[in-house]
């Protein structure tokens, strides 16, 4: 290999690490418990089974306290739809994951202690969500 080829290696996988990069789509990121406030009610957030982030097309992480504030967030229209790439929730039995939450399955239990009184907590699935009613009560 030549000199030149030497230098054109390191290029091109730089250039296709750049690449790959810049076409991920805008993802959640870790919400940092006390230290962030919610971008609706702007109160510290401080569990983590019920953050909630609106993430926009641009890749700015907007974080919720409460799956209620981000809905009533969206509802006041202060990120228009056509800025909104994804709209995600905290796994309630896996505090840290997130969820799609067009894809989540809700419970609304009114006894359940939310920092909005909401009472909703989002699984992934039907089934844990049925078993967190049936052991519990909600709807």
């Amino acid at each position: 290999m030549t000199d030149t080829g030497f230098r054109i290696v390191p290029a091109l996988f730089l250039a296709l690490f750049l690449l790959a990069a810049a076409c991920q789509a805008p993802r959640p990121r870790p919400v940092a418990l006390w230290a962030e406030q919610c971008a609706h009610c702007h109160m510290a957030i401080s569990d983590l089974r019920f953050a909630a982030q609106l993430v926009t097309r641009s890749g700015k992480a907007l974080s919720f306290d409460d799956p209620a504030c981000l809905a009533l967030f969206l509802e006041e229209g202060e990120v228009p739809p056509a800025r909104v790439h994804s709209l995600w929730v905290a796994d309630f039995l896996r505090p840290g994951r997130w969820l799609d939450a067009r894809r989540a399955v809700y419970l609304r239990r009114p006894d359940l202690p939310t920092p909005m009184a909401s009472g909703l907590a989002a699984f992934a699935t039907r089934a844990e969500a049925d078993s967190v009613r049936q052991a519990s009560g909600g709807t």
